[in-house]
This record gives structure tokens, sequence and C-alpha cells, in this order.
């Protein structure tokens, strides 16, 4: 049954494996609205920042939500940047999954309802640095679990002109990963920021034998001017977004030409409001969204329910089995998974065409176990950006 008007009376935070930042939020009516702040390696700065914003929204109506968040940013004199929209956007995603809770709603029904009745998902299947029959044996474990496409690291970190052999070794391992899935498996590789402009470029036409389904982030978006000469050198979509923080970043990158792909991480972008601005700049100019999300089942619930409703809203990552996600593994319990009540877990089972169903809960379509939340919170988080280098000691972008 709805509810009558809620108010936000606290604010609860944990830091979970296997890299995970989870916020409670407390009503009055005695619901609760789940969130994420991961800045993966970071957590304990992003969580500070959700309890520092917590004085603007306890005490207020939950249903207000674009006037309490947006509110919060403008008062807010330094904003942006991933620290920041991290919080807002933990604190934004737990409104939205308050108040359909409060409605009996899903959130994609109070957003206008769905275009599409389930959404194609891909997975990751390639760590760092694999030999190239690891990376073929891993990627098809992975499609033989059901996936219909896949995403893997594209290459290892190379030198602004690649004199260590990272350029082969990249080919090498597509080849093996493309023989081993097949000709039907659709294959993106995430570059990762590991290439300057000159080797982003070369890779670019190197990796097309692989008939790619798209490029992910070919440069750091400290480079993003550059994204449109590597957009004209190919014929493979480039896909960008996932460090890329307001719409206003998104919407000089459109304007540049230089993506066809726009993924927006919805915890780093500041929440679901924000991810539909961009979703609609990527509607008006023809391209494609496709959501960045090796998160927590939190996240990837908040960008479901915006992917189904908009018209460029396409694919959708989920990280269930990220090589990633192994330290938060649970006895045989996939960690994906563990944070989730058993009876949800069927939902995620993909079709024959690799698509879930939409979610039918109210809110985000999942209940976090949360006293599993605080038991794992208790183990810490070891997960760090893994220290990577070239042939000569250069420190390199993992």
């Amino acid at each position: 049954m709805p509810h009558d008007k809620v108010i936000i009376t606290k604010f609860e935070t944990a830091v979970v494996p296997p890299r995970w930042g989870l916020l409670r939020i407390h009503s009055s009516a005695g619901i609760f609205g789940f969130g994420e702040f991961t800045v993966e390696g970071q957590h304990d700065s992003a969580r500070a920042l959700v309890h520092e914003l917590e004085r603007w929204f306890v005490g207020q109506d939950a249903a207000d939500i674009r006037g309490l968040v947006r509110g919060c940013y403008d008062q807010s004199f330094y904003h942006g940047g991933p620290h920041f929209m991290s919080a807002l956007g933990a604190i934004e995603i737990a409104l939205w999954d308050l108040r359909g809770k409060s409605l009996d709603l899903p959130i994609y029904r109070l957003l206008g309802g769905a275009v599409r009745d389930r959404v194609k998902v891909y997975r990751w299947a390639g760590g760092n640095n694999n030999a190239p029959g690891a990376a073929a044996e891993e990627a098809a474990r992975v499609v033989s679990e059901g996936a219909k496409a896949i995403k893997m690291n594209a290459c290892p970190p190379l030198a602004a002109i690649d004199t260590y052999g990272g350029i082969e070794a990249a080919v090498r391992r597509a080849a093996a990963v493309r023989e081993a899935v097949g000709p039907d498996v659709d294959i993106a590789f995430d570059f990762h920021g590991r290439a300057n402009v000159p080797m982003a470029r070369r890779l670019a036409r190197e990796l097309e034998f692989c008939r790619p389904l798209f490029y992910e982030e070919p440069v750091r978006p400290d480079y993003n001017r550059w994204l449109p000469e590597i957009a004209a050198i190919t014929h493979i979509p480039i896909a960008t977004g996932e460090r890329m923080y307001t719409p206003a970043e998104f919407s000089d990158v459109i304007a540049a030409k230089g993506v066809h792909i726009v993924q927006p991480d919805l915890v780093h972008v500041g929440g679901i409001m924000n991810a539909l601005e961009i979703a609609a700049m990527a509607e008006a100019n023809g391209i494609a969204l496709a959501p960045h999300c090796p998160l927590s089942p939190v996240a990837f619930m908040a960008c479901l329910q915006v992917v189904v409703t908009s018209r460029a809203g396409w694919i959708l990552e989920w990280s269930k089995g990220l090589h990633y996600n192994v330290s938060g593994a649970s006895g045989s319990v996939d960690p994906w998974l563990r944070y989730i009540a058993e009876p949800q877990w069927s939902q995620f089972d993909v079709d024959a065409g690799g698509h879930l169903a939409l979610p039918t809960g109210p809110g985000l379509g999942v209940d976090i176990a949360w006293n599993e939340v605080l038991v794992a919170a208790q183990s810490g988080v070891s997960w760090r950006d893994e220290r990577m280098e070239l042939g000569d000691g250069t420190r390199a972008n993992w």
C-alpha cells in the first residue's frame, strides 16, 4: 500500500567486499532506500562525503528528489568529480528506491514506463594481461554460462609509442578469444585508458579483424579532445563515459562527434536523473546508451531502470562473475548475489538471447540483506588499483 508523507530520518553506510560502498536511508515510514557510493579504491573519502551531505537531507520529504538533490549540488560551491558525484549519486538512487517502495511501483514506472520488455547484458571475460590461451579459456567459460556478448581488456599498458610488444600481445589475445567463442558472440574491447593517442589510433586499426562490438575508453578522458580523430579512422563504434561526471561533460564530447556510445556510470554521474539527461542527449543525437556498471546489484538495478525507459538504451554491463569480485566470494555463493535475498536470485536468469527481464518489484526491484552487509563490512575491503609498469619501470594507468 502507498505510504503517506515519508520523511528522511538517517543515513547508514557500509563498505563491503569486493569493493562496494552501500548506503541505506532510513525513513519515518519504516521503509529503506538503498544507494551506492562506490569510488573503487577510494571508498573512505566517498563515504565521508555521503555523511557530510547528510545534513541537507535528514528531516526532508523523501518525495522531493529533484529539489533536494539539485539543491544540494547547487548550494555546494565545490561540486562535480568522482567523490562528490558518487556521494550524491548514492543518495539520489536511494531516494528513488525509497519513493518506489512507498508507492509500491518500480522506478521505471515513475519515470514514465518502459520502452522495452527485456534488456541485453554483456559480461566481463578477460582479466589483466591474460596470455592468449588463458583469455580464450575464460571467454569460453563465460559464454558457456549463457553470455551472448562479452567485454575484455584490449591491451596491457602501452608506451606513447609502443616498443614493448603490447600491440602484438593484444592482437594475439584477441585472435585467441575470437576463435574460442566463435563468430556469433559479440566481443567489446576496453582500452581502459591504457593507450596514449598514437597507440590508441594504431590499436583501433589492428583489432578491427575481430569485428568488435565497440572500443571503450580508447584514451583517458583527459584526452577526449582526440576522440573525433580516433573515431574517424575506424568503423568500430567508440564508447566512453565511466570517468565523466556531469551531463555537461557528455554534452561536450557528443557535440564534438567523438563518441557513438555513451557510458555514464550512474553512481559517478550523480544518479538516475543525470543519467536520464545523458540518455536524452544520446537519443537526440542518434547514438547509443550503455551504462558503465562493474558494481553492485544496487547500481546495476539503477542502471536497468534507466535503460528500459530510454530509446537510446541498448545494452548493460553486468559484473556477475567479474574477476574483480573474487575477493567477495562467500562459500559457493557468487559474490554478486551475496547481499540479495535468495528468493530474488531467479530474476537474474538470462534468456536464450542474453537478456534480463524487466524488474517487477518496487523501487530498484531488489532488497539488500543489510544484516549480511554488516557482517561483510567487518572484514573490510582490500581492493586497490592494480600497480602496472611499462618496460622501463614507468608507472602506468591500470
